[in-house]
Parts: structure tokens; C-alpha cells; sequence
């Protein structure tokens, strides 16, 4: 059972999202919070898999909950869930660690992709917000090759382009070594990649690396009234 947090800062879209959710198997939405700074108190105190966060919300917001989630919550993975399918919102939400983003305007069935694919530790970008951060950020690599990509192939580029090595690469996502190899064998075939420098190029121009400059103060402190309002 995939244990789901949903955070909106309204009331009725948390509902409509839980209901369907909770009518999916596999699937237990154990609250719903209203703002970043609850989240971050709901999941210290209970056992989140994948946290759905909105991110244009009052206080902290989503992105810096996120960042504090991803930095202080090694289980937890989350899901941006926004309006925003292009502009700076969906690359400024992977760069600060977030493991999955979906428009608000998908339907239930690509949401449940979402939430099962991030538990299971691959990476998801939907479809229309992924052709968005290519076109806003052209560069290396052929942009149809990268629209083919499979979100675990998105995930082995990301390691790539850290400078994670194919053997940590394999540990970390619980893999074999030969498994990585093909997946980079794969996305150099995709991409017109030659070696992993020109991979890390093309993962930085289609904005799946952090940046340098994204460091960002803690939060101070987080409220400690949660549920479900």
C-alpha cells in the first residue's frame, strides 16, 4: 500500500484528489494539509511514501517544502501538482529534488502512473511539461530522442549528469551494473550522445540537474497542528 499525502492550499481540490485516489487499490491517502509548512510536520510525525504537493501556496510554498522534504526526509518522494505546465515551475521543481510533476489538468489513471512509478523510484515527468522544459531549454541532443525517454532512462541521465558513476549508479537504484550500462547505451543512442560529458549536457539543458546557486535557507520551524482540515 502506497501511502499518499496531499497538500493544497484548497479545500475542495484535496478533496476531489483523495476521493479518487482512495478508490484506486493499492493507493491509502492518510491526509490532506493545506500548506508547505504542514506537510513538512504531517510527514516528520507519520510514515509518507509520496507526497503530492501544489506549489503556488501561501507561507514557505512548494518548492521550499519540497526541498526541506527531499533534504530531511530520505523515504519520502514527492509530486509537484500545479497549473504550470511551462515556465520556470516544473525545472525549478526537479532541480530542487522533486521526483515527479504532473499538471493539474491529468487524469486520474496518468496520476496513479505518477504515484507508482515515484514509489518506485523512478522519476516522472508528464508528457506535456517534459516536450515544455525541452523546448524552453534547447540544446545538445535531439529534442524527439528526449520525448522518447523511459522515466527510468530520465533517472540513470540525472545520476549521469551528477557525476555518479555506472557502478553507484546500479546501487542506488538497486539495479545490476549491465542494467545501467544498457540504459546508457540506450540514451546516448537517443540523445546523439557520444560520452557521458555530452549526456550531462543535454540533462542540464533540458533542466533535470541542480544548479549550484539553489541553496536555500532551512525552515526555521514548521507548525504542529496537522490532518485534515
Amino acid at each position: 500500500m502506497i501511502r499518499i499525502l496531499v497538500v493544497d492550499d484548497q479545500r475542495l481540490v484535496r478533496r476531489c484528489i483523495s476521493a479518487k485516489l482512495n478508490s484506486t487499490d493499492g493507493f491509502d491517502v492518510v491526509g490532506e494539509v493545506d500548506s508547505g509548512e504542514r506537510a513538512c510536520a504531517f510527514v516528520r510525525r507519520e510514515n509518507i511514501d509520496v507526497v503530492l504537493m501544489d506549489l503556488n501556496m501561501p507561507g514557505i510554498g512548494g518548492l521550499e517544502a519540497t526541498r526541506h522534504l527531499v533534504n530531511t526526509e530520505s523515504n519520502c518522494r514527492v509530486i509537484g501538482l500545479s497549473v504550470y505546465v511551462d515556465g520556470p515551475y516544473p525545472k525549478r521543481f526537479m532541480e530542487v529534488g522533486g521526483s515527479g510533476y504532473v499538471s493539474k489538468a491529468a487524469d486520474t489513471e496518468e496520476l496513479s502512473q505518477a504515484i507508482r512509478s515515484v514509489a518506485d523510484g523512478s522519476l516522472y515527468i508528464s508528457q506535456d511539461v517534459a516536450q515544455n522544459i525541452a523546448l524552453e531549454h534547447p540544446g545538445s541532443g535531439d529534442i524527439g530522442g528526449f520525448d522518447a525517454l523511459s522515466n527510468r532512462e530520465i533517472q540513470v541521465l540525472q545520476k549521469i549528469s551528477e557525476g555518479i558513476d555506472l557502478d553507484e549508479i546500479a546501487k542506488v537504484m538497486c539495479l545490476s551494473p549491465k542494467t545501467i550500462a544498457h540504459h546508457r547505451r540506450s540514451l546516448c543512442a537517443k540523445l546523439g550522445a557520444s560520452n557521458d560529458v555530452q549526456l550531462a549536457i543535454i540533462a542540464n539543458a533540458r533542466g533535470l540537474s541542480g544548479l549550484d546557486d539553489l541553496s536555500a535557507p532551512a525552515l526555521n520551524s514548521a507548525p504542529t497542528e496537522t490532518g485534515q482540515p
